[in-house]
């Protein structure tokens, strides 16, 4: 009979760990939009206005790694 108790606290104990990590656990970052091109009215020379699209340039990301200091 001990070794069905053993079996039953020791079911019983890995089911709270896996609960314990899963509760804990972050979720994934959303993910990023998608930039839309922005249109921009600009007043050339005369007074000529166009419409110019603007791409959005490369997203940002951050780094594990710090940048080395300047002049080194």
């Amino acid at each position: 009979m001990r070794r069905v108790w053993a079996a039953v606290v020791s079911v019983w104990a890995v089911l709270a760990i896996v609960g314990v990590l899963a509760w804990s656990h972050r979720p994934a970052p959303a993910s990023v939009r998608q930039a839309s091109p922005t249109l921009v009215l600009v007043q050339g020379k005369n007074g000529t206005k166009r419409l110019v699209v603007v791409q959005a340039a490369a997203p940002s990301h951050a780094t594990t790694r710090t940048s080395p200091a300047a002049g080194r």
